[in-house]
């Protein structure tokens, strides 16, 4: 160098010194100006600048530039961090003598426990300094001598409270690792704890980012530093921000691939990749599911030989495997296999948690583990039902969801011997709706050919009484599950006792199910049984097992109450069953007889009333099979109508009878067109002889229903009488007076009915009757009727009216005479008319008959 170059480099220095002594000034833009000169000279086009010569300028004037970071006033601190970054990236050739002096000063402002640097922006831009220096000596030397300062620095920053210090503090800390490949790990496990404070921060950027740090971090640290983040990171899986959980899926991989010891820690990293197989998110599935195939790839070729002899049976698609799902490739599958054993234990822990969202990412990686270890988690299975018991039970619907999966695909790759044996017991034992919501899982994932042999054996189970006879409401809809999933794996028909143990399920569900589930559990189980068992309609699944199913009911029906299962399993059948209520009519009457003793239950007579009211009103449908129908309500009406019929105290006994006389009337309704009348002659007059007298004096219960009932009861008695040549003039006699006293009935519903009916009594009555040894009862009838056809009502007008015109039949002379001597003190004048001019058109043989 010549002596004119030694002296412009000194002018040079000499320039900047100068121009550094402003640093010094008492005025902060003065001082900002300063670090705006020095860095326009030094990018001065027309002035050259040798590294050399930058190094003297740098040693004269670090000491003023550096400085200016500790300067008073934000702006001035500011303009020097601008300038150093210009100075030590753009200008400065690489060499750790600069870093020797910019260190410290950088640590003093931001590297220590005790914040100095109290603005954010300048914090934030001394971060980006030190990420900067670490680009540019990124994989040499001169960085290496400040690899401890680096971390100093990043383990505070990564915890400062400004969101955007922590998300610049974790990407430098990953840059800083890609720069020092060879020493980092030195320092790498001091950052775990520092960047695991921003898994929690609100600014899911923050969180993202200190995920791919950690990442980062714990490929060049010990197994320990591993162990610690394994919790956290599998925290993350719970995140509501998808790209969260991506993060996490990626850099799980990233272990799997290339952590140096990762075959120890397979198990622990395993949950973090197979959990996003199931994420809400298409694009985060899709993604972890090619990086899980990409690990499984790398373990196959990694252990090739070790798999030699499996790969031939691996790549081998199973006889039955779930259609809708695509094999995972032989690596992914040996690597869940070899360690499902340690992952379980977990699962079965997490999945009971009192957490809900991991609860929910626990029962998503289940499914993930059932469909990767196929058989192989038979031997953890255990321990494993018992957890999904539980979390099947869950509130969260997604948990449920999952553990019906998870139970389908252990269905499809789990030995119905194998599962059976521990579910089966267990539910004898004490079942829950947790226990049913498995087992459909179980029974509907099993291939036909499989568990076709045992659906007679599992149907059996659950029609066990203290299986199937329950009233909750998830349970009872788990259990109409199961019913549905076995009628699609039975193919017997009615060859076996399946399809009862099935009818009895059902008949119990309809009977003893919830409010709740009115609308969600219906007769359409029986359309699910008819198409199972193969036959032509409902009616016949109900002939071929009622009779059965009312042998295993019949156990005390004198102590039944409303709520006793047998009872409302019995009404429940009686009522739907129809043609063959008439096919079990022995049976069904052994339990009625007790059930409706006298000294049975009255609330449960009543409820056992009704149901047969609404039996007997369809009995054209109910009797169509039975032979014996008659003997059947003669010997009901004798055991239990005529003891019910009898007067007691109370008002239970009050409203027994009300209910007694109603189903009574339906009895004795006549039958629909083209059905034969049941009573044979003989058995109808010992019916009436006991009817009669019970019905006559209803006719004054305190009960307005009753009082209705037994009136219509005897008109319909009287029918089937005369018709069957049975009606005698006693009967007429005891039976009219009780109508007409109930013409001054206080309640007009009973007035209405009487009037209503007394036609039916007085048509074709015996012909004795009509005889003048009788003419003080037809003066009675006729004297009774005239009183009341004056009534305001013109409804009773018109019935007394139809009734006046019945009893011309018995005696046409004495009507027309009354109402000749009426008419003069009656107001219906009107209607005496038009009853004479009526009679006028009859013709003799009509009336006299």
């Amino acid at each position: 160098m010549t002596n004119e170059d030694e002296d412009a480099s000194k002018e040079k220095v000499v320039h900047v010194k100068k121009l550094c002594q402003g640093l010094q000034s008492l005025d902060r833009k003065e001082r900002k100006q300063v670090y705006v000169e020095i860095e326009k000279y030094l990018s001065n086009p027309e002035i050259q600048f040798s590294n050399q010569e930058l190094r003297n300028i740098f040693s004269e004037t670090h000491m003023y530039i550096l400085n200016g970071l500790r300067d008073r006033t934000e702006a001035v601190r500011e303009q020097a961090i601008k300038f150093i970054n210009f100075l030590i990236i753009n200008k400065l050739s690489l060499n750790d003598f600069y870093l020797t002096y910019l260190f410290p000063v950088v640590i003093e402002r931001i590297g220590t426990v005790e914040l100095i640097e109290d603005s954010e922006e300048i914090r934030l831009q001394l971060v980006q300094l030190l990420d900067n220096i670490i680009t540019k000596y990124s994989n040499t030397e001169q960085l290496k001598p400040f690899l401890n300062d680096c971390v100093i620095i990043l383990a505070e920053s990564v915890k400062d409270k400004y969101p955007a210090i922590k998300e610049l503090s974790c990407r430098t800390i990953v840059n800083l690792a890609t720069a020092m490949p060879r020493d980092f790990h030195m320092q790498a496990e001091t950052l775990i704890k520092p960047v695991l404070t921003c898994f929690n921060h609100q600014r899911y950027k923050v969180r993202v980012e200190a995920i791919y740090a950690i990442g980062e971090v714990i490929m060049h640290s010990t197994y320990k530093g591993l162990d610690e983040v394994v919790t956290p990171m599998a925290e993350k899986l719970f995140d509501h921000i998808p790209v969260v959980r991506r993060a996490v899926g990626q850099v799980a991989a990233r272990w799997m691939l290339e952590y140096r010891d990762r075959y120890s820690f397979f198990h622990k990293i395993l949950p973090l990749s197979l959990t996003g197989l199931n994420d809400e998110v298409e694009e985060t599935r899709l993604e972890a599911a090619s990086l899980w195939e990409k690990v499984g790839m790398q373990y196959q070729q990694e252990n090739e030989k070790d798999l030699k002899d499996e790969l031939d049976f691996l790549y081998e698609l199973p006889k039955y495997y779930p259609p809708d799902i695509i094999r995972p490739n032989p690596g992914c599958r040996v690597l869940v296999k070899r360690n499902v054993s340690k992952i379980v234990p977990a699962i079965s822990k997490e999945l009971t948690c009192w957490q809900e969202d991991i609860r929910v990412r626990c029962s998503q990686l289940l499914c993930a583990i059932a469909l990767h270890a196929e058989e192989g988690i038979t031997q953890n299975l255990q321990d494993l039902l018992l957890a999904m018991y539980t979390a099947a039970r869950d509130d969260d619907i997604r948990v449920v969801s999952n553990i019906s999966r998870a139970s389908e695909l252990l269905g499809w790759f789990v030995k119905y011997e194998t599962w059976s044996e521990l579910i089966l017991p267990l539910i004898e034992e004490g079942p829950h709706y947790g226990h049913l919501t498995v087992l459909h899982g179980l029974v509907k994932g099993s291939p036909l050919e499989f568990i076709q042999p045992h659906v007679e054996k599992v149907s059996k189970y659950l029609a066990e009484d203290s299986i199937c006879n329950s009233r909750k409401d998830k349970y009872q809809l788990q259990m109409a599950n199961c019913v549905r999933i076995l009628c699609t794996k039975h193919t017997g028909g009615i060859k076996d006792n399946t399809g009862y143990y099935l009818f009895k399920i059902i008949v119990t569900l309809l009977a003893l199910r919830h409010n709740e589930n009115k609308e969600k559990i219906t007769e359409s189980l029986m359309d699910d049984l008819r198409d199972t068992l193969k036959v032509d309609s409902c009616k016949d699944i109900w002939s071929l097992y009622t009779g059965r199913l009312l042998q295993n009911v019949q156990k005390n029906p004198e102590s039944w109450t409303p709520v006793t299962d047998e009872a409302c399993i019995f009404l429940t059948t009686i009522e739907l069953c129809d043609e063959a209520f008439g096919e079990n009519l022995e049976p069904v009457s052994n339990i009625l007889e007790k059930l409706l003793d006298t000294e049975a239950d009255s609330e449960m007579r009543l409820k056992t009333f009704y149901v047969l009211a609404n039996i007997f009103e369809r009995k054209c449908i109910t009797f169509e099979k039975s032979p014996d129908a008659a003997q059947f309500l003669n010997r009901l009406i004798k055991e239990v109508f005529v003891p019910s019929l009898v007067w007691r105290a109370g008002a239970s006994a009050e409203a027994v009878r009300a209910m007694a006389v109603h189903c009574l009337r339906h009895a004795l309704a006549p039958p629909t067109i083209g059905v034969a009348e049941p009573f044979a002659p003989d058995e109808l007059r010992v019916i009436a002889d006991k009817l009669f007298p019970l019905l006559a004096s209803l006719t004054e219960d305190p009960s307005y229903r009753s009082r209705q009932g037994a009136l219509q009861c005897a008109a319909f008695l009287a029918d089937k009488c005369r018709k069957a040549d049975a009606w005698m003039v006693d009967d007429l006699i005891a039976v009219y007076s009780e109508f007409l006293k109930r013409l001054d009935d206080p309640t007009e519903k009973v007035r209405i009915t009487a009037l209503g009916n007394l036609p039916m009594i007085l048509t074709d009555v015996p012909e004795d009757f009509k005889n003048y040894t009788y003419k003080a009862h037809h003066e009675m009838i006729i004297d009774t009727l005239l009183t009341h056809f004056d009534d305001d009502d013109p409804i009773i007008q018109d019935l007394v009216h139809g009734a006046l015109l019945t009893t011309a039949t018995i005696n046409k002379e004495i009507l027309l005479d009354k109402i000749e001597r009426h008419k003069p003190v009656l107001r219906n004048v009107e209607g005496c008319d038009k009853i004479v001019e009526e009679l006028s058109g009859m013709k003799i043989t009509e009336i006299d008959h």
